[in-house]
């Protein structure tokens, strides 16, 4: 039996042979009946008698039988074969006058061993009109058998024909038996939760029965089979020919790896529903349990044909996979019946992918929607209709009717192969009582997102072939691969006759156009012409504003694998009470689940600075995934860094969490923010096996109060490098950089003040062993930030009293030792310390001053550097000293445009000072000669005066004392005289 093949055991009637019956108005059909009756309420009487002594309803043991044989009435052992007859038997339990104990039988189940099926469409089938009536006109080429009852209320053994009936709705096949107004009617249907194995079932027995023998005919037309042909007419022993096609009914299952087991189940009429089962095994010669042999011998030449449904590059795509069968041997008598795959295992060419659009909309079908998935089940009341992302048709040269259903997606993790993903199939013949439920699962390889689909313990049931249709358009499963070309699909089947043994087909397909049917891609790598955009959205000079930056790439272009950008200078970020996502914070990011990490993020909320969205897919729709912005401590060498967290999870998929790290570099000259171009595969486009197919970033720097505009209207870019994945996104040895830029401006600078106020001082205890100390000071207004414009270039000149000290000067570092550890440098070098307070840094920036030489006959730089909270600036100072007149100037021509609330500058006295002093500076009038301009091009100059602090208050003279006398004996006077 198989799908639609019906083996059973007949509901009893036929001919009645040892009874003795006189053929008198007793022998009329209402006398017999009532004697029926009368017997059935006797015994049912006796049933609860014997219930009532404890006796035991079920099998007898060791009752249970099976037998295949040959016409010869040897046994058939041999695997796929159409044996001549096949005979089913077993008894009940009786007491000592043969009764049935434990209460009378009401329902037999007989389990056929998996693989073991029946062809109905092999043999002529009788109506229920002719079946039905006080006997059967069912043709005699409709007989597959003889069934044999005991019926000991009569005493007597019932014999008659078994007919292939015309099975009714939602029934696969039907057998029937009837005779002498006894009759029964066997449903065969698979039993699709447990192997597809056939089980044949016979429903409210109507007399009691204490055994049963089935025996069905392998090929019921043979010759061999006209002896027992018609025993319901009263002809015993005579030959009943047929014209029916000589077809075989049954075929024995293609395993060889155990002994075939056959379990027959029983309820009573006085415990209905309440079965006992008593299981029988395959025997040999010898009455020793034995499994088929000769699976060698079993034929198995699947056809395959793998192929996406479209033929473009790197464009969405469904996928057709077809397995055929000839069905050898299954038609002929005397053939061995091919036999069908236990296991398939398709491995698409790597370059075919998921598609990450497929997810959007989706949801998963758990195990138990699918397990409620059954014959009558309306559609979603199984599997969510948004679950289904395909179809399956099969034929069976068993059915008239194709069996047809739907592909699912199933839940992922929560799937028999616990598999991120796994694929269910539901299909139907609904009107042959026929289900097809089978999970099957996929794995993605984890570097190449190569894709191999397993379905394994497949229906052992025949069929012609069956074709899987994957989901097109839009939300499309797969994408083609990125080049044009010839394409391998390997499947490997394994058949039910060798289970050790997997046959490798191979199917191939074209490539034939490029994206959208364009030409193909030179060179056989995908072109990469991504795109930028980039800039604040309040443009306003010294404003706070939000900073968007987002980055796009086309479908069948390269992967995105990595990306850097430099900020133009002047755009920066106030990091004053921010604290920063730390580095366990961080690995605990990473391990959390996408919905974890929507709902509960691992980083402080305190610690976003912004949010991210990323588009992923292939086709017009694109699944879209959240991320949040943090900032985060030293990474890489970089004092700063910026932590994405995005969460991967589209549809019924959770990925987990993408973190990309980047660290965020400091120009220590122009206070630039960049992000370098990180190791390969900074930014993952695969995981777990599934290619993103990254199509854009989007990344918005939204907390307030935290993205500073310029105070700079001169135009500038914001700059990035893309990294694309090359021919091989498998590989980074080809990838692909390439730079990208995009205008930036801020507006409105004339607007900004610029009202620095500058002091200076020196001490008037100078010498000519530790020279002259200066000191500066620099400040801003308390509200000046947004509303003045930062400082971009100082010059000033020191006074003549007030030189270059030119042993000093000798003493310069140099610019490589400098360069490679300021620390290193000579002692003698560092002449000053520094401290700027900025309103963007939590803490100050404090450092040394040091003369640093450049070589040749340009004279050394003062240069300040400039320390705290991770960040350094240095402050390039030009020193010239004018031949003729002896001054030193000093001129910082880049000064980072970042807010300053105050700078001071300390030169200390000392044998290494940087100025010197001639003369009394007490004595002496001092002024700098200043100019500032602000990064709006607004200048201010003045002569800012000089304080001489520390000198000596001088005694007046004598000639001054005299007038002072004179003076007040004066005033003494005028006084008196009023």
């Amino acid at each position: 039996m198989g799908v639609g093949r019906d083996l059973g055991f007949p509901r009893m009637q036929g001919n009645v042979e040892g009874a003795v019956v006189r053929m008198d108005d007793r022998g009329s059909l209402p006398f017999r009946r009532l004697v029926v009756s009368s017997i059935l309420a006797l015994s049912v009487c006796l049933s609860f008698v014997a219930s009532a002594v404890g006796a035991s309803f079920g099998v007898e043991p060791g009752s249970v039988s099976t037998t295949a044989l040959n016409a010869d009435g040897t046994i058939d052992s041999q695997a796929s074969s159409h044996p001549f007859t096949y005979t089913v038997s077993f008894a009940l339990n009786t007491n000592a006058e043969a009764r049935s104990v434990g209460g009378e039988l009401r329902d037999v189940l007989v389990d056929l061993p998996r693989g073991f099926v029946g062809d109905p469409l092999a043999v002529p089938r009788c109506s229920r009109q002719d079946f039905e009536g006080l006997e059967p006109q069912c043709s005699p080429s409709t007989q597959v058998g003889i069934l044999r009852v005991s019926l000991p209320e009569i005493h007597a053994i019932a014999t008659g024909p078994i007919y292939n009936m015309v099975p009714p709705p939602g029934v696969a096949a039907q057998l029937g038996f009837s005779g002498s107004g006894f009759v029964a009617l066997e449903d065969g249907t698979p039993r699709t939760e447990e192997g597809y194995g056939l089980r044949i079932t016979t429903n409210s027995v109507p007399l009691e029965v204490t055994k049963i023998t089935a025996t069905i005919w392998g090929v019921p037309a043979s010759p061999g089979h006209n002896g027992e042909r018609g025993r319901a007419f009263g002809k015993p022993g005579a030959e009943e020919p047929t014209d029916a096609p000589v077809l075989p009914f049954l075929t024995l299952p293609a395993e060889c790896t155990a002994p075939l087991a056959t379990t027959v189940s029983v309820d009573s009429k006085l415990d209905p529903g309440h079965f006992v089962s008593e299981t029988a095994y395959s025997l040999d010669a010898g009455g020793q349990q034995t499994a088929l042999v000769g699976c060698g011998a079993v034929p198995f030449s699947p056809r395959v044909s793998a192929a996406p449904t479209g033929r473009n590059a790197g464009n969405p795509t469904g996928l057709e996979f077809t397995l055929g069968l000839p069905n050898e041997g299954l038609l002929s008598p005397n053939g061995i019946t091919e036999t069908e795959p236990e296991k398939i295992e398709v491995a698409l060419p790597e370059g075919i992918t998921a598609n990450p659009s497929a997810a959007v909309g989706l949801v998963g079908c758990s195990e138990a929607q699918f397990h409620a998935e059954a014959i009558d089940t309306a559609a979603g009341q199984g599997c969510p209709e948004a679950s289904k992302i395909g179809s399956i048709v099969a034929h069976s040269p068993l059915l008239e009717e194709p069996i047809e259903g739907a592909l699912y997606m199933a839940t992922p993790y929560a799937n028999p192969s616990k598999t991120l993903v796994g694929l269910y199939v539901v299909a139907r013949a609904a009107e042959r009582g026929v289900l097809i439920k089978q999970a099957g699962r996929v794995i993605p390889d984890p570097v190449t997102g190569q894709l191999v689909t397993t379905f394994e313990g497949l229906p052992p049931l025949p069929y012609s072939g069956f074709t899987l249709r994957f989901r097109e358009g839009a939300r499309s499963l797969l994408v083609t691969p990125p080049g044009c070309g010839s394409y391998k699909t390997v499947s490997k089947l394994t058949p039910f006759s060798n289970p050790a043994q997997a046959y490798e087909v191979d199917s191939y397909f074209q490539i034939e156009h490029g994206v959208q049917g364009g030409t193909c891609p030179a060179g056989g790598a995908p072109p990469f012409d991504p795109s930028m955009a980039a800039g604040t959205v309040n443009n306003a000079a010294g404003a706070y504003s939000t900073l968007g930056l987002s980055v796009e790439r086309k479908d069948g272009e390269q992967e995105i694998t990595g990306f850097a950008t430099q900020l133009p200078p002047g755009l920066s970020g106030n990091l004053s009470g921010i604290p920063f996502c730390g580095e366990a914070e961080i690995k605990r990011a990473e391990q959390q689940s996408g919905s974890e990490a929507e709902t509960s993020s691992a980083c402080p909320a305190a610690s976003q600075i912004g949010h991210t969205v990323a588009e992923a897919g292939v086709g017009a729709v694109l699944a879209q995934t959240p991320g949040k912005l943090y900032l985060a401590g030293p990474f890489e060498g970089a004092s700063f860094s910026v932590v994405d967290v995005t969460s991967a999870k589209v549809g019924p998929f959770d990925l987990g969490t993408v973190v990309v790290h980047l660290p965020l570099r400091i120009d220590p000259i122009t206070a630039q923010v960049s992000i370098p171009a990180g190791p390969a595969d900074q930014i993952p486009h695969i995981i777990k096996g599934i290619v993103i197919h990254l199509r854009d970033i989007r990344v918005y720097v939204d907390r307030p109060d935290f993205t500073l505009n310029p105070t700079s209207c001169a135009p500038m870019s914001i700059g990035a490098t893309v990294v694309g994945s090359g021919q091989s996104f498998a590989s980074s040895a080809d990838d692909v950089p390439t730079p990208l830029s995009g205008r930036f401006q801020a507006a409105d600078c004339a607007s900004l003040a610029f009202k620095p106020t500058f002091k200076v001082s020196v001490s008037g205890k100078n010498n000519r062993r530790n020279g002259a100390s200066l000191k500066v000071k620099l400040t801003y207004p308390k509200d000046a930030l947004g509303k003045d414009a930062n400082i971009r270039a100082v010059k000033v000149n020191l006074p003549k009293q007030l030189p270059s000290r030119l042993t000093t000067l000798q003493k310069a570092c140099t610019a490589r030792q400098f360069e490679a550890n300021p620390a290193g440098c000579p002692a003698a070098s560092k002449v000053g310390t520094a401290t700027a307070v900025t309103p963007i840094l939590p803490v100050p920036l404090t450092g040394p001053a040091y003369f640093v030489s450049h070589g040749g006959a340009k004279f050394p730089e003062l240069v300040i550097v400039l320390q705290g909270y991770g960040i350094t600036i240095q402050l390039h100072g030009e020193t010239f000293i004018n031949e003729h007149t002896n001054i030193t100037s000093s001129t910082f021509r880049t000064v980072p445009d970042q807010p300053v609330t105050s700078f001071e500058l300390s030169l200390p006295q000392g044998p290494n000072s940087a100025l010197a002093a001639i003369g009394n500076l007490c004595a002496a009038k001092l002024a700098m000669p200043t100019a500032f301009t602000g990064q709006n091009g607004a200048a201010v100059k003045q002569n800012t005066p000089i304080v001489v602090t520390g000198c000596p208050k001088h005694k007046a003279t004598k000639h001054k004392a005299k007038h002072k006398k004179v003076g007040k004996a004066a005033r003494r006077g005028r006084t008196a005289r009023r």
